[in-house]
């Protein structure tokens, strides 16, 4: 789910997170610089390890950590880093655990990443691919809309023109030939007719809505009983302000409390100040339809892998690196290796990660409560 502000269910909706860049530590890590491109000198280090140093490893089933690895050489292997180390993912015939763990070991070197260089303490949170019940056209029950990406939305790279800053620019082409900022989330829902023919599909549940917009894609259930894909397209370009937060300052919900089940169900208890509440979030998404039987896909362009696709900043994480987490909570058994696939507005730092659960009921509850404290490494190819 390409997700350009989204998601950490908890985390996102509770807090905006501070941007970081990353730096190399040149004399332990001379080669890391190969895998962030022009991402150099910040607040990053990776400092290598020995394998014993990853707490878990072992008892991991690293087979299905090849296998989402062997996706994503998809896309990353033909980069110059990754090809020899793709090349034998694919033609290890690795078909265990041991294996594919003695495949990892050999080709791969593990980095302990420490954010801002000074803390191992990382947070992981959840996501999951949500399903609605929906329709084609607007009838009865189904009124709130899924929009595509509109036409006079416009992206502009500040290098296209010269400019050092990364931040893609969105914003609205004017009548009058001007780029001004695109409608925010309560303009979009209180004037159907700026957006009038973009609709994908037609929803009943304006809060699932809102989470599915959260996660970045989901699951539209027909009457018929078929299922549509549906995956992030572009973003409006407001900054994403979580309604948790402000559920949590006004006294609503106990800050202890808080997860997507609880604002779910303050929302529902408080219908007069459901939509006042969902648009303190100015920013908005449009999606595109998708292969519903291929399942969610992450930024990467690639499947997302249940328990083992995760969301990064990829200013500190390359998309397609192997990355081992565990969570420091010693009640918590989490300790796995997954591979960066996807990105999210509110997945911010080095040690900072986004868990995908996959869709269903299960999904949801886990992702929706899961805020862990966590420590986070990376492998790369030797």
């Amino acid at each position: 789910m390409k997700r350009t502000f989204i998601s950490a269910l908890t985390a996102a909706l509770l807090c905006g997170c501070a941007s970081y860049k990353p730096s190399f530590d040149a004399q332990n890590t001379p080669h890391i610089s190969e895998a962030f491109g022009e991402a150099k000198n910040q607040s990053a280090i990776y400092r290598p390890v020995s394998w014993s140093e990853l707490s878990g490893w072992k008892k991991d089933d690293h087979e299905e950590a090849l296998k989402a690895f062997i996706k994503s050489c998809e896309a990353i292997g033909a980069k110059s880093l990754w090809a020899k180390s793709c090349a034998e993912a694919k033609d290890s015939g690795a078909d265990d655990r041991v294996g594919a763990r003695l495949f990892f070991e050999t080709h791969f070197q593990p980095y302990e990443v420490i954010a801002d260089g000074q803390s191992k303490k990382g947070l992981i949170t959840g996501y999951y691919l949500p399903t609605l019940k929906g329709d084609t056209r607007k009838n009865g029950r189904y009124i709130y809309p899924i929009y595509k990406r509109p036409a006079d939305l416009v992206t502009l790279n500040p290098k296209d023109f010269g400019l050092s800053s990364a931040k893609i620019i969105r914003g609205r082409l004017t009548k009058e030939g001007k780029i001004a900022p695109y409608y925010d989330r309560a303009t979009i829902d209180s004037n159907a007719s700026l957006l009038a023919g973009n609709e994908l599909f037609w929803v009943d549940d304006p809060i699932g809505l809102f989470f599915m917009h959260i996660q970045g894609s989901g699951l539209i259930r027909l009457p018929n009983g078929e299922t549509r894909l549906v995956g992030y397209a572009e973003q409006n370009g407001r900054s994403y302000y979580p309604i948790g937060l402000y559920l949590v300052q006004r006294g609503e919900i106990e800050r202890e409390a808080l997860s997507m089940q609880s604002i779910r169900a303050w929302l529902e208890a408080n219908p007069r100040r459901t939509q006042e509440t969902l648009h303190k979030n100015p920013s908005y998404i449009f999606f595109e339809e998708g292969n519903a039987s291929a399942g969610a896909f992450g930024a990467q362009g690639t499947p997302l892998s249940p328990k083992r696709s995760i969301a990064v900043d990829p200013s500190f994480i390359p998309l397609g690196a192997p990355v081992f987490i565990k969570a420091l909570d010693q009640r918590v058994d989490l300790s796995r290796l997954c591979v960066a696939q996807d990105t999210g507005g509110a997945i911010k730092g080095a040690t900072r990660a986004d868990f995908f659960w996959g869709e269903g009921f299960e999904a949801e509850e886990r992702a929706g409560k899961m805020r862990l404290e966590s420590a986070v490494w990376i492998l790369l190819p030797k």
